[in-house]
């Protein structure tokens, strides 16, 4: 899947469209300019591109509504509500649902509409987005539909590498009866030493002023500041009560190495789906090691691991298989919460490498 959807925005005609290209047949093609340099999302180029079920998306235009649509919808169904659409042809093609077994990160697109604008806009966004990029609250509707998922582009909205955490955090199945899922972490908050390092202290006031840009989309919402702050270091996943006995004494036996991180960025992950099985809202905005941090941590993990696997206890899920190393800083509810608008303003706001300002955060013993 390897076609570039791009979002062009057109002030003048109050529009948004997912595009492969540049609008040209339209009214006033050159009122369409890229929102983002880069792609949002791809697509296949042909259906056998696609592994599952496939979907077709197009591009329609309405020289009336000045509105251009990417949907999955045919020509007849979108006429059938007005608009005399015309087809632009092929935007190229997505999946039904997203792969829960896959290396790619996939994102779902949504279809949302304005009825003020007469603009119905798609992408791996929600209402709340496109009405944070407008500075509008209520110009586009509260309910949307997603058409299918696509792998990301340069947003970062996706799915979590365990969706659909089904046992537990990072445990994409559900277990079976008689086995369980915990974490070891390290609280990075409410440890007197990682908390009073420069580096701690660094870490704690930047997660407070990010957490202050969520509060300024929605004040109901508490993000992870203060003793609350963490880092988990292992998801041990659906495992037998007799297996958490062996983790825990190797866990408890282990001399602990402090090991000395940095953060990049802000990106966020789609953790599951509701239990109606259709409906996406668990979505974690997580604050992520550098990669040179991540690989430290993994191979670090991966010892802890070896030595319990040593004492004859099969992991379901190694820490590799699972999420990067991260701190979460908040879950929101991702129909609503303008999660790519306020990702932005973070990652304007706390650059990416600095979340520990010059220093390092030194990771101690984690709590289990």
């Amino acid at each position: 899947m390897d076609l570039p959807l791009y979002l062009y925005h057109s002030p003048l005609l109050s529009d948004f469209a997912l595009l492969p290209y540049p609008p040209t047949n339209v009214t006033f093609p050159s009122s369409y300019s890229l929102f983002d340099e880069e792609p949002w999302v791809f697509a296949g180029r042909e259906q056998q591109d696609i592994d599952g079920e496939a979907l077709e998306l197009h591009s329609f235009y309405s020289s009336s509504r000045n509105d251009i649509q990417t949907t999955t919808d045919t020509l007849e169904a979108l006429n059938s509500k007005g608009g005399n659409y015309i087809d632009m042809g092929s935007a190229g093609w997505i999946v039904s649902e997203p792969p829960t077994s896959s290396d790619v990160r996939y994102a779902p697109l949504s279809l949302t509409y304005s009825d003020e604008r007469e603009d119905a806009a798609t992408g791996p966004m929600n209402f709340g987005d496109f009405n944070a990029i407008l500075n509008a609250e209520d110009a586009f509707r509260t309910k949307s539909r997603i058409l299918g998922w696509a792998p990301v582009g340069t947003g970062s909205v996706a799915l979590s590498e365990t969706f659909p955490s089904a046992g537990g955090a990072d445990c994409p199945v559900k277990c079976e009866k008689g086995e369980s899922s915990f974490n070891a972490i390290y609280r990075v908050g409410s440890d007197d030493v990682m908390n009073s390092s420069p580096g701690g202290r660094n870490f704690l006031a930047a997660m407070k002023a990010a957490g202050d840009v969520v509060q300024g989309y929605d004040s109901e919402l508490e993000p992870e500041a203060g003793t609350k702050v963490h880092v988990s270091f292992e998801y041990f996943c659906c495992q037998t009560d007799d297996e958490m006995e062996v983790i825990l004494d190797v866990l408890s036996g282990t001399e602990w190495e402090p090991q000395s991180i940095k953060f990049d960025k802000v990106e966020t992950r789609i953790d599951s789906l509701e239990s109606d099985g259709t409906t996406v809202k668990h979505y974690s905005i997580c604050v992520f090691l550098d990669s040179e941090s991540n690989e430290k941590m993994m191979t670090w993990v991966g010892q802890i691991e070896d030595a319990i696997e040593d004492r004859g206890v099969k992991l379901k899920k190694r820490r590799r298989q699972q999420e990067p190393y991260h701190s979460t800083l908040v879950v929101v509810d991702g129909r609503s919460f303008p999660v790519e608008d306020a990702m932005r303003r973070i990652n304007n706001l706390i650059k990416p490498g600095t979340w520990t300002g010059g220093e390092t955060l030194d990771l101690t013993k984690p709590q289990f």
